[in-house]
């Protein structure tokens, strides 16, 4: 006897079972089983990253070990070598200011000699040689003057504050264009032939480094040098450096200076005019 559907139902059609059954199940039941049973593929890849960077992590701890020990080991051994090299400069420096000493002596010496050779009748010829001593920078002169003092700012660093060679020559060529007629530096005597140039951190004259402060002794008419050297381009541009970088200066008038000779300068020439 055949069901009758209930009212208002439609019947399925027993034909349509295997597809029913099709979509309701597109996977194979063993395929799925077995999917399960399966690792996932991303597991051993995931494993050696992480194993490979822990091995780089462990090599590079272990260079940075071994480059901080010997770094430690070596240290001592470049600080030796360091004061060694700081002592034999010193000693160096010494020499240098011996010799220089030395050649002043000697230098002093010819002149006496120069002058004891010189007659009464050559006093002008001897007058003559003494002007051009001291325009060269030949011979010591003393007189009144200014004394300039600079310094770094108290606070310098290797950007601001610090005094540059370039900051020296501008208040040198700012004292000789105020009227100065003998200029030095720390002592030493500046002459046509002097360098004020930079060496690293350090400021050198004629060759020699200097350490701040710097002095710098300029004698001329203390009339009119102060004022004219505020005046200058060099003036200027020292008190542009005490405005804005608290760079220190003081200028004091002195009623007797003494500039030392360059040591390194001699008259070796001589020409005789007609009598």
């Amino acid at each position: 006897m055949t069901q009758q559907a209930p009212p208002g139902q439609r019947r399925v059609d027993a034909s349509m079972s295997l597809l029913n059954n099709l979509m309701a199940h597109p996977l194979d039941e063993g395929y799925a089983i077995s999917a399960r049973a399966r690792p996932s593929s991303g597991g051993p890849k995931k494993a050696r990253h992480r194993i490979m960077l822990v091995v780089a992590f462990v090599v590079l701890g272990f260079l940075l070990a071994v480059a901080a020990s010997q770094n430690y080991r070596a240290a001592p051994a470049a600080e030796k070598q360091r004061n060694e090299l700081v002592e034999r400069v010193e000693q160096a420096d010494g020499r240098l200011n011996d010799l220089r000493n030395r050649q002043t002596a000697l230098a002093g010496e010819v002149r006496g000699l120069q002058a004891g050779a010189l007659s009464d009748a050559d006093a002008a010829l001897q007058q003559k040689v003494d002007d051009l001593e001291l325009q060269v920078g030949a011979i010591a002169v003393t007189g009144p003057g200014i004394k300039v003092v600079v310094d770094d700012a108290k606070n310098a660093d290797d950007k601001e504050g610090r005094l540059l060679d370039v900051d020296l020559q501008q208040l040198v060529n700012g004292l000789w264009t105020a009227g100065a007629e003998a200029i030095a530096v720390n002592g030493h005597r500046l002459t046509s032939l002097t360098a004020i140039r930079g060496a690293g951190s350090a400021i050198t004259v004629d060759y020699s480094s200097l350490n701040p402060p710097y002095t710098v002794l300029a004698i001329g008419d203390t009339n009119t040098l102060p004022a004219r050297f505020a005046q200058s381009s060099g003036g200027q541009w020292v008190q542009y450096l005490v405005s804005n970088f608290d760079v220190r200066m003081t200028t004091t008038t002195e009623d007797s200076l003494l500039v030392p000779a360059d040591a390194t300068i001699a008259l070796r020439y001589a020409k005789v005019g007609p009598k």
